[in-house]
């Protein structure tokens, strides 16, 4: 009888481990001037889910007096929904990475702001119990640990979608961060450079891009992809000096200089 009690009470301990392990991630954005974006990490299929959507729409009607009333219109609009498969490596580093910080229990981080963005970051459990971060705050001094979650879920994404309007989607949520030069490697032969996000300011504002330029090969074509970008206009005068420089080629903006095409 004792060995059975023994049992039973190992087996519903078991039990209970098991049913609360984790079961999903939710990571959801609210850009202003975008649409809201959630991304669903299920751990068990390994699957990744990307679904951008809207849950109204305003529409104007014009009254007897010639006056405009704007009525809300509660309806779900799917702008893009797809799901990709992640790698198992990558999964268990993007876990390591979320259980090696202090996100053990549930956090609202926010402050007053005219616009920006506001997200969540959500652990659910197989007994769907969850704790989860809510936060509108960007600035790196202030979101320690947003960040240590904000970035291993880009290194997931980046690494998990396939599909340009899917990545394009996750660039332009990341330019409401800060993360520095909005520049990376897209290739090395040729040697070509996506531009992800709006790069602001005037020539004083960015020493980091002038470092960036003055470092490309000089008798080397340089690409560079522009089509989810933009550079300030106070910046052009600064591309045109490093056109006569080196040898850089760029498309999919024909407003950004007036570089080889």
């Amino acid at each position: 009888m004792r060995k059975l009690l023994i049992l039973f009470l190992i087996g519903s301990l078991l039990s209970c481990t098991t049913n609360t392990k984790l079961e999903t991630v939710e990571v959801h954005f609210y850009p202003s001037f975008l649409h809201p974006t959630k991304f669903t990490i299920d751990l068990e299929k390994k699957t990744l889910e990307q679904y951008t959507y809207q849950d109204h729409y305003n529409v104007e009607e014009k009254t007897e007096d010639d006056t405009y009333v704007i009525h809300q219109k509660d309806t779900l609009i799917v702008h893009y929904q797809k799901t990709f498969p992640i790698d198992d490596e990558v999964l268990q580093h993007f876990l390591r990475s979320i259980e090696s910080n202090e996100f053990n229990e549930t956090i609202e981080n926010y402050k007053p702001v005219l616009d920006g963005i506001g997200f969540g970051f959500k652990k659910i459990n197989t007994k769907n119990d969850s704790i989860s971060l809510s936060s509108n705050i960007t600035n790196r001094r202030e979101a320690t640990i947003e960040y240590k979650l904000l970035e291993p879920f880009f290194e997931l994404a980046y690494t998990s979608i396939d599909d340009y309007e899917g990545i394009s989607g996750v660039e332009n949520i990341q330019d409401y961060f800060a993360y520095g030069l909005r520049i990376k490697k897209a290739a090395d032969n040729p040697l070509e450079y996506r531009i992800w996000g709006s790069i602001r300011g005037c020539r004083e504002d960015q020493q980091e891009l002038l470092t960036f330029l003055e470092n490309l090969p000089d008798n080397e074509p340089v690409l560079f992809d522009l089509r989810n970008g933009s550079f300030s206009y106070c910046l052009d005068e600064v591309l045109e000096e490093f056109v006569q420089k080196k040898t850089l080629y760029i498309y999919g903006n024909k407003y950004a200089t007036k570089a080889k095409k």
